[in-house]
């Protein structure tokens, strides 16, 4: 138990004991006034000889209070004198008691402080809910008139007193959730940062709802996601994590006062705001109340992006980071605190989708793709367990002689109801919601099992390209994963090619560039995928383990008509050589592209012009069926355009 609880407690204790000694007290002395006041009637007059006679017992004294009694029936006595006793029962005296004015008005006092002293050590375990009750009290009330409440809203002359009595409890509902807030703070503050948290954060939302409701004003929402905080915790560790978090704070709260928009409250001798939020992890948010235009948000938005992207000097670390802001404003986008805070939220998942480092306003068309973001992720875990998925194999071929130099092992997706779905909607999701793991494990072993089928059948120069992506490269151990695989399938490690897109490799840490020396080292090939998107240096290449350069198609298709994207085309192939590493050029779809590319010198070609991915069974009667003493001799066979 905390000292503040103690101390409360003892203090309870002592105004309990206090009030019943009182209250006993008064009780007492009414008791011996009304004994002494009741009405003749009700007085027995008994001699002193009888009543010994009636083995009455000696009189005794409590308090002021004097009684005897005859085994039977209890007496309290009015007077005596050397002749006679007068007495009156004990029932009449009790009742008279509580029907006296006196004592009737000291218990309605006492209750009172009661229910007072009950209400002013225990407001923090109440909540704010009563705010619903004064609404719904009310719309009883204009239910009772026959009336709606809008009805009795828009009628001023006839509903002034409701109108009057609603804003006047609305009021007392503001200042008593005012007060409220200075006791729960504690129990509804975030540790780290010293912000509300968003429990607080919500019920602070549902009053000003409330208040934006009858006044017919507009509020707004800011919500503000970190982006690359992980990688902060990853690369620093916590505590460097931590105390970005909490300079986040500090310059979000200087953004609330410049902007005059902070709902200061003094809470120990400091001034909280609880118009900032710190919602969970590196989630924020900013409450905007009464805004005459959507650009004072877009300004306040735009003020905490800067914020955000200055430079954090920790310790001897120079830290970068962004942010990601989505915007939702009452009542357009939303009527409740935890609709609109979703609504800023779908605002933000879209900015983080288109780039990062921006602020989205939420319209109604973002909820329809939040909508099928979330569909989606539901069917692809139900996809994984009921086998939607296949595989199909698009052929790389040199440009010399259209000989096959590998297959790439493309995922596809037949859904029962939608038809087939494409790998650029569905892949992307898998990657954020971490299903690719489970998705890549089975194509992994899916592009093995049919490489070493084809393997020992002749195709013994041809390798299986598999796309890794950069959330299995941090989640899987790559060198034992792949090793595991290949044990199970039987296919030699130099029949495996991995490729890793340019963006993942330069992000990639120390830890993922071992583990594909190890690959490496094995046998296994490692090519750059998407080469030229990623703006690597050449110092980074030249320091990546990689043994081929998938040149981006944006290259291909632009070198032909703009000489600019020529001349880098050009300087791509000639570093290439001087790296000793193979380049394959993708998206060729046209025969210029192709002219193009053999007049370059680059090697081999992938695209629709060559082929699209086939299905294994067209493999196997294309290659194989056709000419399989020739794979067999050659290791390979030749994959014309069709």
């Amino acid at each position: 138990m905390s000292k503040l609880a103690l101390k409360r407690s003892i203090l309870i204790t002592g105004l309990f004991f206090s009030v019943l000694l009182i209250f006993n007290s008064v009780l007492i002395a009414t008791l011996a006034n009304s004994t002494e006041s009741v009405t003749a009637p009700h007085q027995i007059h008994i001699p002193v000889q009888s009543l010994q006679q009636n083995h009455f017992s000696e009189a005794r004294s409590f308090f002021n209070v004097h009684y005897i009694n005859d085994k039977q029936t209890l007496y309290f006595l009015v007077s005596k004198d050397e002749s006679e006793f007068v007495i009156v029962p004990a029932n009449i005296a009790i009742i008279s008691t509580l029907l006296d004015p006196v004592f009737l008005l000291l218990t309605l006092f006492f209750t009172a402080g009661s229910i007072y002293l009950h209400r002013l050590f225990n407001h923090e375990e109440q909540t704010i809910e009563h705010e619903d009750k004064i609404t719904e009290t009310l719309n009883h009330f204009f239910l009772s008139q026959g009336i709606t409440k809008n009805q009795a809203l828009s009628s001023p002359i006839e509903n002034k007193y409701c109108d009057d009595l609603e804003q006047l409890l609305l009021k007392s509902t503001e200042r008593f959730s005012q007060l409220q807030f200075q006791s729960t703070y504690l129990h509804h503050q975030d540790k780290l940062t010293l912000l509300i948290d968003r429990h607080a954060f919500l019920k602070h939302l549902s009053r000003k709802l409330m208040l934006a409701e009858r006044s017919k004003s507009k509020c707004a929402l800011l919500f503000i996601d970190l982006d690359g905080f992980k990688q902060v915790n990853d690369s620093f560790g916590h505590s460097y994590g931590d105390e970005v978090l909490i300079s986040v704070a500090k310059r979000l709260n200087e953004i609330t006062r410049r902007h005059e928009i902070s709902d200061l409250i003094t809470v120990n001798d400091n001034e909280v705001d609880y118009c900032l939020s710190r919602l969970g992890g590196d989630e924020f948010s900013i409450f905007i109340d009464e805004f005459d235009n959507q650009d004072k948000c877009v300004q306040i938005a735009q003020d905490v992006l800067n914020a955000i992207e200055t430079d954090f000097d920790i310790g001897n670390k120079i830290i970068k980071i962004s942010a990601s802001v989505g915007i939702a404003t009452y009542p357009d986008s939303a009527a409740t605190p935890q609709s609109l805070l979703q609504m800023a939220d779908v605002a933000m998942y879209r900015a983080k989708t288109d780039g990062r480092g921006i602020f989205k306003i939420y319209s109604p068309e973002m909820s329809s793709k939040l909508r099928r973001y979330h569909y989606l992720v539901e069917e692809l875990r139900l996809a994984l367990a009921s086998h939607n998925f296949f595989l199909t194999f698009q052929p790389i071929v040199h440009v010399g002689d259209c000989t096959i130099d590998y297959f790439e092992a493309l995922v596809r997706w037949h859904h029962p109801v939608e038809g087939y779905i494409t790998p650029s909607e569905f892949i992307p999701i898998a990657e954020e919601t971490n299903i690719i793991l489970e998705l890549g494990d089975w194509i992994m072993y899916e592009a093995c099992a049919q490489m070493s089928a084809w393997y020992y059948a002749g195709m013994k120069k041809v390798k299986m390209s598999v796309n890794v992506s950069g959330v299995q490269l941090r989640h899987r151990k790559l060198y034992s994963w792949v090793s595991d695989i290949l044990a199970k399938t039987k296919l030699p490690a130099s029949s495996l090619m991995l490729e890793i897109t340019e963006t993942t490799l330069i992000k990639a840490s120390s830890h993922i560039i071992e583990e594909l020396e190890q690959c490496r080292a094995a046998g296994i090939i490692i090519a750059i995928d998407d080469f030229g998107t990623g703006f690597s240096s050449l110092s980074t290449l030249a320091d990546l383990p990689i043994d081929v350069i998938k040149i981006d198609k944006q290259f291909i298709s632009s070198a032909h008509d703009s000489i600019k994207y020529f001349k880098i085309l050009q300087s791509i192939s000639e570093l290439g050589k001087d790296l000793g590493l193979k380049l394959v050029a993708e998206g060729v779809e046209r025969t210029e592209q192709f002219e193009l590319v053999k007049q370059l010198g680059i090697s081999c070609v992938q695209g629709y012009l060559v082929s699209q991915p086939q299905s294994s069974t067209r493999v196997n009667n294309k290659v194989l069926k056709a000419n399989v003493n020739n794979v067999a001799l050659t290791g390979t066979s030749v994959w014309l355009p069709e």
